[in-house]
């Protein structure tokens, strides 16, 4: 998947009491300590032969992080295969395995993003608990050229089917997620509130990033109550309200305090109210998503340059086949800044359903709060939520609209 799920944060009623800590009149600036490494929810990349991968290539090419091979190592043997979402630095690299599993595995990477990976170091894998795995840690630099930033990373090598198949395939999971923790010291009274932030690739202040507050101080993070996106820039303290920007490479936080208290914002779990919103489709309609009330709608996030969005297609497809009769819309919420590869995508696989466009920051994805793409959200004939899947969690959606419209 194009994997950058993070804390799908979900307020609930958490009981705060008021503290010093809402009566903080000057901006706050807490750093934070040593990245360590999320060893769960890894992306998977999958292998393929060199043929593939120059398939692939012709289709990726037209994107500006994306650096293509140019030149392979020498000595590769018939069992080399090929990558891509190497990534780092904002660029998405070539990567090769070379060997089997009884030999063990060499890996090559384009580190210095120049194409040729004849001229980067090899690494070998090492067996480790049955699975051949590969720690990474580098420093990247920043856009400026002179600044750099810490980034770890892993590598496992296992066997997955890929979306839709029951076949196995050579993959690479690849664990980029850090956390890095901190706390603030208010003035007044001397409390202190503990965080943590979570990134991608050394980075921190992306939309889909994402950051806990401990709010009510149980010395723990509960990311469906305390997690917030890094998009939502807002947090509730006690009294007060704060916006917060986390420092891009994660080295601090800084909360500052708003004149007025902003509302608390929507609940997205299962059996609560599906946050309204008006949309135009591709057509040039103006629509609401409470116009579909009495329905049953698959709010399906996505975009054509996301590998596992376009293989959900076929299984959309006949989901919507299936069901629309009955009382299926699907709306999808296409993460695209220009309608042309929307539109041809859309009639090579055969989508005729509802779709509107906004890119992967736009309102709608704010307002569902989505970190990872595909995204579903499944709403009942009511209106409220029925599954809740904001960070590309895979879900089972025929599974889900069987148990539906059997109950019917």
């Amino acid at each position: 998947m194009k994997h950058r799920g993070m804390l799908p944060g979900l307020l609930l009623a958490v009981a705060i009491s008021a503290s010093p800590a809402a009566f903080q009149a000057r901006p706050i600036t807490a750093p934070t300590g040593n990245a360590e490494l999320i060893e769960t929810g890894p992306g998977v990349s999958f292998a393929m032969t060199e043929a593939d991968y120059q398939k692939l290539v012709k289709q990726l090419v037209h994107m500006p992080a994306f650096v293509p091979m140019t030149k392979k190592p020498t000595g590769l043997s018939p069992k080399a295969r090929f990558g891509v979402n190497f990534v780092f630095e904002g660029r998405n690299r070539t990567w090769i395995l070379d060997g089997d599993k009884a030999s063990g595995y060499i890996f090559y990477a384009d580190l210095n993003g120049n194409g040729d990976l004849s001229d980067d170091p090899h690494h070998r894998f090492e067996l480790v608990d049955g699975k051949y795995s590969l720690r990474f840690q580098m420093q990247a630099k920043a856009k400026d050229g002179v600044e750099t930033y810490p980034v770890i990373m892993k590598f496992v090598i296992d066997q997955i089917a890929p979306p839709g198949t029951t076949d196995k395939r050579l993959a690479l999971l690849i664990y980029n997620r850090t956390r890095r923790r901190g706390q603030f010291l208010f003035e007044s009274g001397g409390t202190s509130l503990s965080f943590s932030i979570t990134g991608f690739n050394g980075i921190y202040d992306e939309g889909g990033d994402g950051i806990c507050f401990d709010l009510n101080h149980d010395g723990t993070f509960d990311p469906e109550v305390e997690g917030y996106s890094i998009s939502e820039k807002y947090v509730n303290i006690g009294d007060t309200t704060y916006e917060f920007v986390v420092d891009r490479y994660g080295r601090s936080v800084t909360l500052t305090p708003l004149a007025e208290k902003r509302p608390a914002r929507v609940i997205l779990e299962p059996g609560y109210p599906a946050p309204d919103f008006a949309f135009v489709d591709l057509q040039g309609h103006r629509r609401q998503l409470a116009d579909y009330r009495g329905k049953v709608v698959l709010l399906d996030f996505w975009g054509t340059w996301c590998g596992p969005c376009r293989a959900a297609a076929p299984q959309l497809v006949a989901v919507y086949k299936k069901f629309h009769a009955n009382g299926l819309e699907i709306l999808g919420i296409a993460a695209e800044e220009t309608p042309e590869k929307l539109t041809a995508f859309m009639a090579e696989k055969g989508m005729n359903w509802l779709q509107t466009m906004e890119g992967d920051k736009g309102p709608i994805a704010t307002l569902y709060r989505i970190t990872g793409w595909p995204s579903y959200f499944l709403v009942g004939v009511d209106g409220r939520i029925i599954v809740a899947a904001p960070g590309g969690e895979e879900i089972d959606i025929p599974g889900e609209l069987a148990k539906l419209f059997r109950e019917k």
